[in-house]
């Protein structure tokens, strides 16, 4: 059962490192999909500072999930998340039917549908299973471990910004020879 738990539990720190990563490689796009749920009159520093926030929220959350697994308020913290995931991916189909959420940024084309709400549900439940209690001795990390485990979170989320970077800059050249 550990294995289920603490699987999940990375699975959906990775996860966030990678959102975060690919949301920060591009925030106004970003900011973009924020501004799909916020009211009209909402200042547009307002709505870039909040996209900001989210995406920082995901860093630190999947960094410090991933590098301190005995730190169990983390897992409620992410299953607060998720849910939230959940209720955005609903209200997204509801009433944004079809246009790109940037979940992953420039990572992903996804839109909000019917397999974004069941995407994120899912998301939800891995959350849920993370809740699980595990048994300490699978959950303990030195200070050396803690600090590889931080550093190697920082690198997916590089990674995932570089890559998101690369992939709308490619969009991008190609738009001009598509017409």
């Amino acid at each position: 059962m550990d294995i289920l738990i603490l699987g999940s539990k990375s699975a959906i720190a990775v996860m966030l490192l990678v959102a975060a990563g690919a949301k920060l490689s591009d925030p106004e796009s970003f900011a973009g999909a924020v501004r799909l749920f916020v009211p009209h009159r909402t200042p547009p520093r307002l709505v870039r500072t909040g996209a900001l926030g989210i995406a920082l929220l995901e860093l630190a959350l999947g960094a410090a999930s991933l590098s301190s697994p005995a730190a169990s308020w983390l897992n409620s913290a992410i299953f607060a998340l998720a849910c939230a995931f959940v209720i955005v991916s609903v209200a997204g189909f509801a009433f944004h039917r079809g246009r790109a959420c940037l979940c992953f940024g420039g990572l992903s084309r996804r839109r909000f549908d019917t397999w974004s709400i069941v995407r994120s549900i899912v998301i939800a439940v891995g959350a849920a299973i993370a809740m699980m209690g595990t048994s300490a001795a699978s959950v303990q990390v030195g200070p050396v471990l803690r600090g590889v485990l931080l550093m190697a979170s920082l690198l997916v989320a590089l990674v995932a910004s570089t890559a998101a970077r690369a992939l709308t800059v490619a969009a991008a050249q190609a738009r001009p020879a598509a017409r």
